[in-house]
């Protein structure tokens, strides 16, 4: 279970890095996080399970988007995280519950935030939002 946390937080802090260095994200290392999930869900033989989750948040995702509040590759990234909260968390519907919940307070305190402290950036890098959100709902069920 720790090991398959371990290898999504590797791929999203090589995201975060890349994002906070040059506000951009290339397909290929989002390819092969996509391709290891792929791996860990034919092996765990959960990947119908999975489909609904990959798909709400690709649609949130492409929402958050429109409207500007994400950039692209943090859609298809959080698109494919689901992948990883099947195998590392004991109950995958309240793990996805738990992963919004914080997801959506820590997104919108770091949005306004950002806003106030950065006024020249027009872009803020959104990743680290997602990486604290994915350690901090993996330690909410450690904790428990």
């Amino acid at each position: 279970m720790i090991l398959f946390f371990l290898i999504g937080l590797l791929f999203l802090l090589y995201f975060c890095y890349k994002d906070l260095k040059h506000s951009e994200i290339e397909n290929k290392p989002i390819l092969a996080f996509l391709i290891v999930g792929l791996i860990i869900s034919i092996w765990a033989n959960n990947i119908l399970i999975l489909l609904p989750f990959c798909l709400f948040w690709m649609l949130l995702g492409g929402l958050l988007w429109k409207y500007n509040s994400i950039g692209g590759a943090d859609v298809k990234i959080l698109a494919i995280l689901p992948i990883f909260y099947l195998i590392t968390t004991p109950n995958f519907i309240s793990g996805q519950f738990i992963f919004i919940m914080i997801f959506g307070i820590t997104g919108v305190l770091y949005g306004l935030l950002a806003k106030l402290i950065i006024k020249k950036r027009k872009e803020i890098p959104f990743l680290p939002i997602i990486t604290l959100s994915y350690v901090l709902s993996f330690l909410f069920w450690m904790i428990k």
